[in-house]
């Protein structure tokens, strides 16, 4: 684990993530207190980093959990025959 201040950020911040690249946790600081984090994330990774950070993601899981436990739910099936015979309809006319 590394730490660093804004001016080190500021200065080397390709650096900074090359650690975090390879494994290493870097605490940015600001004035001595710290501020934020860099660290370590994979391509296999961001999927749940999203879901885990972000408030809209979250939101509509919950949503959609809701709405499950409430019966208002369409099976992808029912969607895909719609949607199938929408497009056969289409190629008729």
């Amino acid at each position: 684990m590394k730490f660093a201040n804004i001016r080190d950020l500021q200065k080397d911040a390709s650096a900074l993530v090359s650690l975090a690249e390879h494994g290493e946790d870097v605490i940015i600081t600001k004035r001595g207190k710290p501020a934020a984090v860099i660290y370590p994330l994979s391509e296999e990774q961001i999927e749940e980093y999203m879901i885990e950070h972000s408030p809209t993601i979250r939101k509509k899981i919950a949503e959609g959990l809701k709405d499950a436990r409430e019966g208002r739910v369409t099976p992808i099936g029912d969607l895909l025959k719609g949607k199938k015979a929408g497009k056969l309809a289409r190629t008729k006319v």
